[in-house]
C-alpha cells in the first residue's frame, strides 16, 4: 500500500490542473520567435508588446509561487490584453489578427473553465465591436504606406503556424495529462483492490472472533441452564426455586447481551437469517413475563400481563428472536419506570386473506419518564440510549427493529414526557394445528419408550448435565457418552443407536468430520442414523456446514431441554401414548 503515487490527483479529471512547466517554456520560446519575426517585418509596436508576455511566461516557467490555474488565468488575461493592443493598432489592415483571440478561448476550453470562457468570449466580442465601431480609434500602423513591401501574407502564414504549434503543444499537454490520470486511476484501483482484500481478511477475522466468542460464552451458559433445570425438578423449597428462577433470568440476560452483539454484527453485514420452528406462543410469552416479574416487583412496580383468548396455541416462527424482542422491550420498560405500572397486552387477529396466518400484536406500556424528542428521532438507530441508562449499550431497539423487519412486521411507539411510553409490535405468524408433538410436556410422548442414545461433547460438564437432563425426562433411555468425534465414530461402528447428539467443535475429530464419515459407512442403518448437532455456533455458515455434512438437525446452545426433545421426537419413530 506504500506504492509510489503518480503526481496527478483525480481532481485533474474535472479541471486540467496539471500541465507541466514544459508548456510555459515552450510558450516563452514561441513568443520570443514572434517578437523576432515582428521586428523583421518592422511591425515594431507589435514586437515590443511581446516583451512583457515573454517575461511573464519565463517567470511562470521557473516559479512555483502560483498554482497552475492562477498562472493560466494571469497568462490568458495578459495575452488577451496584448491581442487587443495589436488589433487596435494593426487590425484595420490585418483583419486576420482576429484569429489570435482563439488561443485564450481554446485554453479555457481545455481547462474546462466554462464560465470564464463565456466571460472572455463576451469581452472579446465587445472589444472587437467597439474597436470596429470607432474605426480603430484612428490607428492604422499596418497601412502599406509605412512599409516598402506588402507583408500581409507573411504575417498571416506566420500567425497560422504559431497557432498550430500552440494547439499541438496544448494537445500534447492534455494527452500527457490524460495518461497521468489513467496511471493514477490504475494505481488507485490497485490500492482499492488491496483495501478490499484487507477488508475481506478483517471480515473473516471478525466472523471467526465472534464465532469463537459465541462458542466460548454459550458453552458454560448451556451448563448453567442445564443445572438450573435439573435442580428445579428436584427442589421443593419455594425460596430455592425462586433463586433458581433468578439464576435463569441472569443466564437469559447474559445470553441476550451476547445475542445483541452477534445479531447487530450480522444484521449490519446483511447475513442474518431467521430460524423457524413450531412453539407454543402463550407459554413462551408467559415465561418471558415471569422472567421479568421479580425484577419489576423489587422496584415496587405493578406488573401485569393480558393474553386474549383468540391467541393460537402453536405457531411457526423464530421463537428465540420473538422472545428477544419482547424481552428487550420489557427490560426497557422496567428500567425506565421508577413508579407505577408496566403492562403487556397480547392480542391479534387472523389474516383476512389467509386464515392460516395470525397477526400477532403485542403492546408493552409503562408509566415511566417517557422518551424525549431528541432521542425519539433516533431511537431505532445504533447506540441511541438515554443518558440515565445503566444496563444498555443502545443496540436493543436497533436489533429489535431489524429482526421485526426480517419477520415482515412493524414496530412503533407513542410517548409523553413524564407520563410513559407504549410500544406496539405486529408480527405475522403461520398457525400450526395442534398434535402430540406440539405439547410443551413433550417428554410424555416418550413414556415407556426405550431409546438408545449417543451424546458426544468434549466438555465434561456439558456432557454430565445433558446426560442427567435426558435421564430425568426419558426414564427408560440408554445413554452412552463420547468425548470426541473419533470416539463417537468407533462407538457407532460397534453398536446400534437410535439417535446421536453431536457437538461440533471438538479435539481429535470434530463433529462435521465425524458425521461425514458416518454417512460413508456401508451399513445402511448406521449410515442413516439421525444425528443432531449440539452447537454453540449460531452463524449461518456454521449451521449450513452441519446440514451439508449430513446432520439431520441442530440445536443451538444454550437450549431448552424440551426443544431438544421435540427434535428427537421429530427424527426418530416413537409410539406415542394413547
Amino acid at each position: 500500500m506504500d506504492k509510489k503515487r503518480p503526481p496527478t490527483s483525480l481532481k485533474s479529471i474535472s479541471k486540467l490542473s496539471k500541465i507541466d512547466n514544459f508548456s510555459f517554456n515552450f510558450f516563452t520560446v514561441q513568443f520570443l520567435l514572434v517578437m523576432i519575426f515582428l521586428f523583421y517585418l518592422k511591425l515594431t509596436y507589435m514586437a515590443w508588446g511581446t516583451i512583457p508576455i515573454i517575461l511573464l511566461l519565463f517567470y511562470f516557467s521557473i516559479s512555483k509561487r502560483f498554482s497552475f490555474p492562477q498562472k493560466s488565468l494571469i497568462a490568458i488575461s495578459t495575452i488577451t490584453a496584448y491581442y487587443t493592443f495589436t488589433f487596435i493598432l494593426y487590425g484595420k489592415s490585418y483583419d486576420f489578427l482576429l484569429i489570435t483571440y482563439l488561443t485564450p478561448i481554446v485554453l479555457l476550453i481545455l481547462l474546462r473553465y466554462n464560465k470564464l470562457m463565456i466571460f472572455f468570449s463576451v469581452l472579446i466580442l465587445l472589444i472587437i465591436t467597439t474597436t470596429v465601431y470607432f474605426d480603430f480609434f484612428g490607428f492604422d500602423y499596418g497601412n502599406e504606406m509605412y512599409y516598402e513591401k506588402d507583408n500581409h501574407d507573411s504575417l498571416l502564414n506566420f500567425i497560422v503556424i504559431m497557432i498550430t504549434l500552440y494547439l499541438v503543444v496544448l494537445l500534447k499537454a492534455r494527452t500527457k495529462l490524460v495518461a497521468d490520470i489513467i496511471k493514477d486511476l490504475k494505481a488507485k484501483n490497485i490500492e482499492l483492490e488491496e483495501s478490499r482484500i484487507e477488508l475481506k481478511k478483517l471480515q473473516i477475522n471478525k466472523e471467526s472472533f465472534f464465532a469463537i466468542m459465541s462458542h466460548e460464552i454459550r458453552t458454560p451458559l448451556n451448563a448453567i441452564k442445564g443445572i438450573s433445570d435439573i435442580l428445579k425438578n428436584n427442589i421443593d423449597c419455594e425460596e430455592d426455586c425462586n433463586l433458581l428462577e433468578l439464576m435463569d433470568y441472569s443466564t437469559n440476560h447474559l445470553l441476550a447481551l451476547v445475542n445483541n452483539i452477534l445479531d447487530f454484527t450480522k444484521l449490519h453485514d446483511g447475513v442474518f437469517s431467521l430460524q423457524y420452528s413450531e412453539f407454543n406462543l402463550t407459554t413462551s410469552l408467559n415465561s418471558l413475563f415471569k422472567m421479568n416479574e421479580r425484577l419489576a416487583l423489587e422496584k415496587g412496580l405493578e406488573f401485569k400481563i393480558q393474553i386474549d383468548k383468540n391467541i393460537p396455541n402453536t405457531v411457526y416462527g423464530d421463537k428465540n428472536r420473538i422472545n428477544q424482542i419482547v424481552l428487550n422491550l420489557l427490560n426497557n420498560a422496567i428500567e425506565y419506570t421508577t413508579a407505577g405500572i408496566v403492562t403487556m397486552h397480547v392480542n391479534g387477529n387472523h389474516n383476512a386473506d389467509n386464515k392460516d396466518e395470525f397477526q400477532l400484536q403485542i403492546t408493552i406500556s409503562d408509566t415511566g419518564k417517557g422518551i424525549d424528542k431528541d432521542l425519539g428521532e433516533k431511537i431505532f438507530q445504533k447506540y441511541a440510549t438515554s443518558n440515565t441508562s445503566k444496563n444498555s449499550v443502545g443496540l436493543g431497539l436497533t436489533i429489535s427493529k431489524g429482526l421485526i423487519d426480517l419477520m415482515k412486521g412493524t414496530i412503533s411507539y407513542k410517548s409523553k414526557q413524564n407520563q410513559g411510553t407504549t410500544f406496539n409490535i405486529t408480527i405475522p405468524l403461520p398457525i400450526v394445528e395442534n398434535n402430540g408433538a406440539n405439547l410443551e410436556n413433550v417428554e410424555n410422548i416418550f413414556h415407556n419408550t426405550s431409546i438408545k442414545m449417543l451424546i458426544v461433547d468434549d466438555n465434561k460438564i456439558n456432557l454430565l448435565v445433558l446426560e442427567k437432563q435426558l435421564k430425568n425426562k426419558l426414564k427408560n433411555s440408554q445413554i452412552t457418552t463420547a468425548y470426541n468425534g473419533l470416539e463417537a465414530l468407533n462407538l457407532i461402528k460397534d453398536n446400534e443407536y437410535d439417535i446421536v447428539l453431536m457437538d461440533v467443535i471438538m479435539p481429535v475429530m470434530d463433529g462435521i468430520t465425524a458425521t461425514t464419515q458416518v454417512r460413508s459407512l456401508t451399513d445402511e442403518n448406521k449410515k442413516n442414523i439421525p444425528i443432531i448437532a449440539l452447537t454453540a455456533n449460531v452463524g449461518e455458515k456454521e449451521l449450513s456446514e452441519c446440514l451439508n455434512a449430513g446432520m439431520n438437525d441442530f440445536v443451538t446452545k444454550p437450549f431448552e431441554i424440551n426443544a431438544l426433545l421435540k427434535i428427537i421426537h421429530k427424527r426418530i419413530k416413537v409410539c406415542e401414548p394413547s
